[in-house]
């Protein structure tokens, strides 16, 4: 998973976490505890989580054309840490 931070205003970071798209099913418990061991890391520097979202980037091919068929095969997680 690749990640990218971006300052947002003062004492406050947004970090972009993108998954990489292997053509399979996300495992989701795999990017949130990467996302989660970062902010470990980073809390040691006196970073904490204000807020996360995640949001589907790429979905699987439909199944015959049947809406809602398929799988999230890429994904991105958006947290906003503030330091003290």
């Amino acid at each position: 998973m690749q990640h990218f931070d971006f300052p947002a205003g003062p004492n406050q970071t947004l970090v972009a976490y993108i998954s990489d798209d292997t053509s399979t099913e996300i495992d989701t418990t795999q990017m949130f505890g990467e996302v989660a061991a970062d902010a470990q890391n980073r809390a040691a520097n006196g970073w904490t989580i204000v807020s996360l979202t995640a949001l589907p980037t790429r979905h699987a091919q439909a199944f015959l054309g049947r809406e809602g068929s398929g799988y999230e095969t890429k994904a991105a997680v958006a947290v906003v840490s503030s330091h003290s």
